[in-house]
């Protein structure tokens, strides 16, 4: 489905160009078929024939929006890209005018050793989820909600450790076929490119988790409503249309809309605090908010994916209704606190080495 809109949306957004292109050259003369513009080959991308030199590489934003020819928006075409064996079943998702660019120019990242690379760590991570699963079981445990007589600092780690096995039990298929479209000569995005425990912010954490989703979403959904000119809105239909492509379920729609109700003290808290960047105290600030933020993202998480109403809801009030409850709270918070300062660090080293990822 998603392979099916980005084709058409792809077509429409360059066949629109190309009627605008024609109305100011023959404002006068206006063709409902216009003629399309001869190129040497019509697989000629035409930025790279005119303006730069045919082994000029577009990164990975660019590839998004690289204006193939008109002529290459066919059927052939879209019937190889839609069903593109590798990437048929499970994704990654990548947009049509990627998949084009990557079928015709190979990309620096696609090499042996970079490949060999990824498998290992791919065979790495089966093993960890086999471990997993032959020793912990959480996933019995929150389907039976067998957790009578659990304190809530039993009940989290079920939610939690059910949510690390709902991370690898995607990353790995995803990570699977992924490493096949490599081997073909195709570099999809990596859909999980943080551990899900080293994430703080709600807004970072859903660029992380299922990254080609989040381009796609971002660019075919949130930036033609509006983008972050009107975010509340923008995100609320993302997010409807995220929970809906899950599943018909009013569980996981109301989940869409908790998200969407937990990002707006993070949008407004970040748009505030800017301006104090400088000040001593702002990191110390930015850790207090990481740390509601991660008990906001994971209560969301385990009301839509792990625990349910009943399980979340038993956490909150022996969390807050106990004394044993409350003394956990205080542990996790300080907890907390002190891993967010370590995850601030990595990302201002990755940056010092000259790394970004936004998340």
């Amino acid at each position: 489905l998603l392979r099916m809109l980005s084709f058409n949306m792809d077509s429409l957004e360059r066949f629109e160009a190309v009627y605008k292109k024609q109305r100011v050259s023959t404002p006068t003369v206006y063709d409902e078929k216009p003629e399309l513009k001869k190129a040497a080959s019509a697989t000629t991308l035409e930025t790279i024939q005119e303006h730069t030199s045919s082994s000029h590489l577009l990164d990975d934003r660019s590839r998004l929006t690289a204006p193939h020819h008109a002529q290459d928006y066919n059927i052939s075409n879209y019937l190889a890209y839609v069903t593109y064996t590798p990437l048929f079943i499970a994704g990654p998702i990548i947009t049509f005018n990627d998949y084009l660019y990557q079928s015709r120019h190979t990309l620096p990242s696609i090499n042996a050793k970079r490949t060999f690379i990824y498998g290992l760590r791919f065979i790495f991570c089966v093993l960890v989820m086999e471990f997993l699963l032959h020793f912990m079981y959480v996933v019995a445990v929150s389907k039976a909600k067998a957790w009578d007589g659990d304190t809530p600092f039993q009940i989290s780690m079920i939610g939690l450790f059910n949510l690390n096995l709902i991370w690898l039990k995607l990353l790995i298929p995803w990570r699977l076929f992924r490493l096949w479209a490599l081997i073909d000569g195709i570099d999809p995005p990596e859909n999980m490119i943080r551990c899900m425990n080293n994430n703080y912010s709600a807004l970072a954490f859903w660029r992380a988790w299922h990254r080609s989703y989040n381009k796609w979403v971002v660019r075919y959904i949130y930036i033609p409503l509006g983008g972050s000119k009107n975010r509340f809105l923008t995100s609320l239909a993302v997010f409807s249309f995220v929970a809906i492509w899950h599943d018909i379920e009013l569980r996981l729609l109301l989940w869409g809309w908790l998200i969407v109700v937990f990002l707006l003290p993070e949008i407004f808290a970040t748009a505030y605090f800017s301006k104090y960047r400088g000040e001593p105290w702002y990191r110390h600030l930015c850790g207090i908010g990481a740390v509601v933020n991660i008990w906001m993202m994971m209560i969301a998480n385990l009301f839509g994916f792990c625990l349910g109403s009943d399980g979340t809801l038993r956490l909150i009030k022996d969390m807050f209704g106990t004394w044993s409850g409350i003394g956990f709270f205080l542990c996790a918070d300080f907890a907390l606190y002190v891993a967010v300062q370590v995850m601030f660090e990595q990302r201002e080293h990755e940056k010092r080495n000259g790394i970004n990822v936004k998340c």
